[in-house]
């Protein structure tokens, strides 16, 4: 009795917990963006007509069909889903169903997911002039200092398997394997058969894996005919590789491996890292990449961007002779190092770490080829005087003429014999490949005959110390930029195909680094 009592004494009386049911909420959407944060930002940069009146000229249902979803709309649920790290068009979706902020900012609307996907690949001419207004607003709210401008770039995977790269010729090979493969299963299958005599049909996962085999192989013969193999940028115009998925694309090596991806290039200014241009590239290599970055913020500020005070500086990949021709031709005050411009300074050459990185390259370089560095010219003795060589293993070498022409200037060369390069013990370190039908060669500047090229004029740009102070200014304008997209943002993929749509993607996340700019660093009402 006493315990029953007790017991009635401490029982808990709770509130309903029961999560299957419906309720209403009575709630304001402005009210749920708050007055000061990222989501209010977009909702207020993006309700102005004129922002978005870029987007409005594919829209054609007035007086027919179904009513569309607003662009600020979707343009507000992209860019927050962006800001969010989610770029799946299905998660964004489910976004606006579930989360109330992105409800808040669809106004309560569900927009489908290949809408969404289709307003991100349809409106890449729209994104661009939607970048410039955004960074006019910048400009106008005092954001950027027009005094540094650093250039940079990061690869990217894109929407493509570098499963499916290569040259027309390896291409080829490779749809000629796959039918072989195909054929082999039919031919195994049939001497099996005529063994028993028992007339069995193929089995469903045969079937299945010819079928793919064979559709594998039509995909490349079909990519083959359709398309003229790809060219480098450089001097010697070489083949590169193609891809079948996204042929726009490119095969780049990484610090985390070989990726099939953009080049996505940013320039961005000192006094806010606001972006002032941006542009996705599908080739590897870096150097053809400045001269449009610049002529696009020559397009966004007009062509007198570029005044002396205004430095603009880029890594060592940009670095060519054709650029930097370029740069000396339009008056640009640029300070863009070659890659041996740090092994030229005595305090960074003397480093304890750049002799560890060095060993470390080297060992690199010699386990992807098998071999060490070759020999360097300047182990040859040479008698320009006299057009003789000799070569390290003593061995005499044939003059081939004084008139070769090449960047520097005019350039001796000299070859080693065939017999002697052969039979010499010197070869795997001298050689970089097994040696075939001519020896070593090497070549040697003619003094006399040395010109100065635009290069030199960079080199002793970059080598005063002015020089290397403005470009030690560079790394922290720049790489926080990439920082808040890649890692901030979550940025790990483009998910489109092709440079127009990759430039357009990479745009929306440079206006997103830009509208949280002004977020953080203007008043709201001010902008125009």
């Amino acid at each position: 009795m006493l315990l029953s009592r007790l017991s009635d004494l401490f029982m808990s009386n709770f509130l309903d917990d029961n999560l299957n049911q419906s309720v209403f909420f009575d709630i304001n959407y402005l009210e749920v963006l708050g007055n000061n944060t990222f989501e209010y930002c977009l909702y207020h940069l993006l309700e102005n007509d004129e922002i978005v009146s870029d987007f409005l000229a594919r829209y054609k249902n007035k007086s027919v069909g179904r009513k569309a979803y607003p662009p600020a709309l979707l343009l507000r649920v992209i860019f927050y889903a962006y800001y969010r790290g989610h770029t799946s068009s299905r998660v964004i979706e489910s976004l606006c169903k579930t989360d109330l902020k992105f409800i808040a900012l669809a106004g309560g609307r569900q927009p489908h997911f290949t809408t969404i996907a289709n307003f991100v690949s349809a409106n890449c001419e729209a994104m661009g002039k939607l970048f410039h207004k955004v960074l006019l607003i910048c400009d106008q709210s005092g954001l950027i200092g027009k005094e540094h401008f650093a250039i940079d770039g990061c690869k990217i995977p894109t929407n493509a398997s570098k499963q499916w790269s290569g040259t027309h010729k390896e291409l080829r090979k490779k749809s000629d394997k796959l039918k072989q493969a195909a054929e082999k299963i039919i031919d195994k299958h049939m001497s099996s058969d005529a063994d028993s005599g028992s007339g069995k049909k193929l089995k469903d996962e045969q079937k299945q894996t010819i079928e793919t085999l064979l559709k594998n192989a039509k995909k490349i013969d079909d990519f083959l005919s359709d398309n003229q193999p790809r060219m480098g940028q450089g001097k010697r115009k070489q083949e590169v590789q193609s891809n079948i998925t996204d042929n726009q694309s490119a095969k780049m090596t990484t610090s985390k491996g070989t990726i099939q991806g953009m080049a996505c290039v940013t320039a961005a200014d000192e006094k806010h890292q606001i972006i002032v241009h941006a542009q996705a590239f599908g080739m590897g290599q870096e150097q053809a990449t400045l001269i449009p970055m610049v002529e696009g913020i020559k397009n966004n500020f007009g062509d007198d961007i570029f005044k002396p005070s205004l430095v603009l500086t880029a890594d060592t990949g940009f670095s060519s002779e054709a650029t930097m021709q370029y740069l000396f031709d339009e008056n640009i005050n640029a300070v863009v190092p070659d890659n041996q411009f740090r092994k030229r300074n005595p305090v960074f050459a003397d480093s304890d770490l750049y002799k560890k990185h060095k060993a470390i390259r080297k060992k690199t370089r010699k386990d992807q080829s098998g071999r060490d560095e070759v020999l360097h010219s300047s182990t040859f003795t040479v008698s320009l005087e006299n057009n003789s060589c000799i070569c390290p293993a003593g061995k005499e070498m044939l003059f081939q003429g004084d008139d070769f022409e090449g960047a520097r200037g005019i350039y001796s060369r000299f070859r080693g014999k065939l017999k002697d390069c052969r039979e010499c013990l010197l070869q795997t370190k001298c050689m970089k490949k097994p040696i075939k039908d001519q020896g070593r060669q090497v070549s040697f500047l003619n003094e006399e005959q040395e010109k100065i090229t635009c290069l030199d004029v960079m080199k002793q740009k970059i080598d005063s110390p002015e020089g290397r102070r403005l470009y030690s200014r560079r790394m922290w304008v720049i790489e926080p930029v990439f920082g808040n997209i890649t890692s901030n943002k979550g940025l790990n993929r483009i998910s489109v195909r092709g440079e127009v749509k990759a430039t357009a993607q990479w745009l929306m996340y440079c206006m997103i680094h830009n509208i949280e700019k002004l977020w953080k660093n203007s008043e709201i009402e001010s902008w125009a």
